[in-house]
């Protein structure tokens, strides 16, 4: 078993390992106080070490272990972890057992780029890929995070898709059951699919929607950002529909036997079908609400993002860039923005 020694004025620990002598230092000086630290504390620790065989037990540094303590972390505080579960297994099959502080930044832009997928999509592997090396520099099994500023490649813009408003008016005509009031709140507040499946009678109070959780394959759970979390007006029409569901349902939630929009594929490929309108998803419904409000210059960029209950104005912005720079502003023949009198210019020249 271990023992303390004293070599000038430092303390040291003397202890037998499988027939083997070692000494090592404490790093204290030899001070009443370190001497009992040393006999009460450190040599303790270190003869249960001995007994459990632990002494000389390599630390493990592969990606696997890190990536799997990233995993226990995000089960616990990701609410979209069941959806999001495949793409981080991804990642740690992908470096498995490899030990992390052998990994170069080459090997982690050839993992980004051997994914086959749109450069957006490349994003979620990117950020797990990141995190899992983070948490290796905490450890200090590595100085610098060879993840940080990977470049995904350039993503295309795509259009928003949109109803028109004669498509909508169609639609909510021709629509019944479940999907019909869906509609009828998707395309009236901009909110998410998950957070319409997410409602309670409850939260609906004087005209206004309380948004305070989600639904997500059958899971109720927190929102995506603390700005997810708002009040919504909505019009005496859209109230009465919910009124006729609550008057014959038995349950709390508006949608009780959805577990997410998915559920809804078949009414709503079927609705499309026969009214003809061509296909897109269903949680266009959210764009088509945005849209028309911009495009009928209804609201600012800013109060619209806080409607949707996006993180920031910029979220906003980069998904309904396409709709501002469609709008033709018309500033008229006679607009004068600083009120100065026609042929007040004749004297000014450039220097």
């Amino acid at each position: 078993m271990a023992k303390m020694i004293i070599r000038g004025k430092s303390l040291y620990i003397d202890y037998r390992v499988n027939g083997e002598r070692y000494k090592r230092t404490t790093g204290l000086k030899d001070t009443p106080k370190n001497r009992n630290y040393v006999k009460n504390v450190l040599i303790p620790e270190l003869n249960q070490k001995i007994v459990d065989g632990n002494i000389f037990k390599k630390k493990d540094k592969s990606f696997k272990y890190f990536g799997n303590l990233l995993l226990l972390e995000k089960e616990k505080t990701i609410r979209s972890y069941s959806h999001r579960s495949c793409y981080y297994e991804k990642v740690i099959e992908y470096f498995d057992t490899k030990d992390i502080d052998t990994i170069t930044r080459l090997e982690c832009k050839q993992f980004i780029s051997s994914l086959d997928m749109k450069p957006n999509s490349k994003n979620a592997y990117r950020s797990f890929l990141k995190e899992v090396f983070e948490l290796a520099v905490d450890d200090n099994i590595i100085s610098s995070n060879p993840a940080l500023g990977l470049d995904t490649g350039k993503q295309e813009k795509t259009p928003v898709q949109f109803f028109s408003k004669k498509e909508v008016n169609k639609l909510l005509q021709h629509s019944k059951d479940e999907i019909r009031l869906y509609l009828y709140i998707g395309f009236h507040t901009g909110m998410r699919p998950s957070e319409i499946l997410g409602l309670q009678f409850t939260d609906i109070k004087d005209n206004v929607i309380n948004v305070t959780r989600g639904k997500v394959k059958g899971k109720v759970g927190k929102l995506k950002t603390k700005n997810a979390y708002r009040k919504i007006r909505i019009s005496d029409f859209v109230n009465d529909e919910i009124e006729k569901v609550k008057r014959i349902s038995r349950s709390l939630y508006l949608f009780p036997e959805q577990n997410g929009s998915e559920n809804f594929r078949y009414q709503w490929s079927k609705l499309l079908e026969d009214t003809n309108i061509e296909y897109k998803n269903l949680k266009s419904t959210r764009h088509t609400f945005a849209t028309h409000l911009l495009k009928d210059n209804i609201i600012s960029i800013n109060e619209l993002s806080g409607l949707l209950g996006h993180s920031t104005p910029k979220v906003t912005l980069q998904h309904y860039a396409s709709v501002i720079e469609s709008i033709n502003v018309d500033l008229g023949k006679d607009f004068n923005l600083f009120g100065n009198k026609k042929g007040n210019n004749k004297e000014f020249k450039t220097s």
